[in-house]
């Protein structure tokens, strides 16, 4: 079973370095650009497994697989424009009914993908818009979090899906869209985290890490199906950067597993990472 962390927040970020969290503190750097003041808030931090899943999946499926899965955090697709699945039992109330069972929530937005992003998602950004864009987005995702009840401290992860990282033009935007994304949010008192491929978003944005000219985020969340669910020796980012609770996993790709006699198709994650605060 897995071990969640609660810490509180006294002034989250500072404009040159982490202000100290019990049990989290997102790795900064003087020279490296850095948002306002956020408000405090309340940090959570899940560490173990995982499941994400397109849709919201009914409380009475997560109450049977609490307790008898592995898992103990579940992804939940809260908002943006390229989200795939509709959402019947998202609601404000689903947020408390699945906490109140035990759940922590890693809350995920579908926002505007690259304009090289190998796939058919419609709407997509520019270096030139990339900015703009992402700063919309991630003040979307804000009115959504605040309506379902997900509070400052709470990490929210924008999805940018698996990319051609040979177009120069292109990883350009994706950095402008996360930083943007990155500066909104935290802005607002809330984290920013990111979900993205190991061959493409996790060695851009790790590239950058400690660049002046990206505001970096606070935890990524790598796709890499492998089944090996560690959160150091990736190949494709050094084990000392999102290296203080700020690392997630996807390591097992689209399969149904069944617990409590309920059939669910998930992908599996590990983690050491922020997610959702909740009231």
């Amino acid at each position: 079973m897995s071990h969640r962390i609660r810490a509180a927040v006294a002034g989250l970020f500072t404009t040159c370095v982490a202000a100290t969290v019990v049990g989290f503190t997102p790795t900064a750097v003087a020279e490296q650009r850095a948002p306002a003041d956020v408000e405090s808030g309340q940090v959570t931090i899940a560490q173990g497994l995982g499941f994400d899943a397109c849709t919201a999946q009914p409380v009475s499926a997560l109450q049977a697989w609490w307790g008898t899965s592995p898992y103990e955090t579940v992804n939940v697709y809260f908002g943006g424009i390229n989200r795939g699945c509709n959402q019947p039992n998202l609601s404000p109330n689903w947020v408390r009914q699945v906490t109140d069972i035990g759940w922590y929530l890693l809350p995920t937005y579908m926002g505007h993908q690259p304009i090289c992003m190998l796939g058919e998602k419609e709407h997509r950004y520019t270096a030139d818009n990339a900015t703009a864009i992402g700063t919309a987005d991630a003040e979307d995702a804000l009115a959504q979090a605040e309506y379902l009840g997900l509070l400052p401290g709470s990490a929210l992860y924008a999805d940018v899906e698996h990319y051609d990282n040979s177009d120069s033009s292109c990883v350009t935007a994706v950095r402008r869209y996360v930083s943007a994304w990155t500066e909104t949010l935290q802005a607002a008192g809330y984290l920013a985290g990111v979900y993205v491929h190991q061959n493409s978003g996790l060695p851009d944005l790790s590239a950058v890490y400690d660049s002046p000219d990206y505001a970096r985020p606070d935890a990524v969340w790598m796709a890499r199906w492998d089944d090996d669910p560690s959160l150091t020796g990736w190949p494709t980012a050094p084990d000392d950067q999102w290296s203080d609770h700020q690392r997630a996993k996807q390591y097992i790709g689209p399969h149904t597993e069944t617990w409590g006699g309920v059939s669910i198709n998930i992908d599996s994650d590990s983690l050491d990472a922020p997610v959702a605060t909740v009231g």
